[in-house]
């Protein structure tokens, strides 16, 4: 193992760990670009294989530099954690995930009944809202979004359209019935929202009437070149907690593809992709990060996306020494 070898000679000779440990990361970002590139030009059983066994010495590099002297200090510096989120993005096999949860980030949902209508209704009286949810899942997301909405603005016209690729969870959506543990998976799920969104029937949940006839669900794929032409634009687009389980390309097409759907003046939630990607395109698509409760929301999120930096669904932790901190954390954007 050449890379060990070299770090014990730096410990003899006193060398700059600093020094060591950044030339051990381009060695390791090496292996980690052999990993990706080789399965795409062998494919077949043979990628597989090329792949697992570049991982494995990547694996064996990654644990024999941490058990240095001095090295386990280095590695639990915010530089390091960085970096290691980034390999974890580049190698991380994506999964689709069909977690969901009711009012799943509660200062987000105030933030749409304050600041966001306030936004979209700046210049006169209310007029009939339509929101769009992409990657809607079971559909939990697409009833809070109603039960909040109405119970805060009890004359207020809107509508919910939700989409999923999945047919399945489309079903369950429209059945508008949950198990317990469907809807308390929660932990920050309100008493009064739960009785303000729901009936009880032979032991499940049941979205009330009068909500459930403001939401629809259909399939769509945020990935099809014509999804404007299926779904149409509207005044608030939601995609939230699916794109980070895509391919980086696929991501951000997804992404174009969504900011297409948004209104002349529109806000979009979306939380749960590649930060960097995020700004990067929020950016060139011209969206004003909204300043509400950035932290708090950030925090409600990191609840459902522990495990940074290992895993490339991780939360980030907050860190306003970060460039663009208000537009890399937000999780609203108007377009004016």
């Amino acid at each position: 193992m050449r890379f060990l070898t070299m770090f014990r000679r730096g410990r003899d000779s006193g060398c700059n760990y600093g020094l060591i440990l950044s030339r051990a990361h381009s060695r390791i970002f090496f292996f980690i670009t052999l990993q990706i590139i080789l399965p795409a030009k062998s494919g077949g059983p043979e990628g597989m294989k090329s792949r697992e066994m570049l991982k494995q010495h990547a694996h064996k590099i990654y644990t024999g530099v941490k058990r240095l002297p001095g090295i386990s200090a280095l590695i639990n510096t915010t530089a390091w954690q960085i970096l290691r989120f980034k390999i974890a993005l580049l190698t991380s096999r994506r999964r689709n995930c069909h977690f969901t949860s009711f009012l799943r980030m509660p200062t987000q949902f105030e933030a749409l009944s304050g600041p966001v209508l306030d936004f979209l209704f700046k210049d006169g009286g209310m007029k009939a809202l339509k929101v769009t949810v992409m990657g809607c899942s079971i559909g939990a997301e697409a009833y809070s979004i109603a039960s909040v909405l109405r119970s805060s603005h009890p004359d207020l016209a809107f509508t919910v359209h939700a989409y999923d690729i999945d047919k399945g969870c489309i079903d369950k959506a429209r059945s508008a019935r949950y198990t317990t543990e469907e809807v308390l998976n929660n932990e920050m799920l309100p008493s009064d929202f739960i009785s303000s969104t729901f009936d009880r029937e032979d032991g499940h949940y049941v979205i009330k009437g009068e909500i459930r006839e403001r939401v629809q669900f259909d399939l769509a794929d945020v990935l099809d070149l014509n999804l404007k032409e299926q779904v149409g634009t509207s005044d608030i687009v939601y995609a939230q907690h699916f794109l980070i389980h895509l391919e980086r390309e696929q991501a951000r097409k997804g992404i174009e593809n969504i900011c297409g759907l948004l209104n002349p003046r529109a806000a979009l939630f979306i939380s749960g992709t590649v930060l960097d990607m995020l700004v990067k395109l929020t950016r060139k698509n011209n969206l004003i990060p909204c300043d509400y409760n950035v932290e708090e929301i950030h925090k409600e999120a990191g609840v459902y996306g522990r495990g940074w930096p290992y895993i490339y669904f991780g939360c980030e932790p907050f860190m306003t020494v970060r460039k663009d901190w208000q537009r890399r954390y937000a999780t609203i954007f108007f377009r004016i």
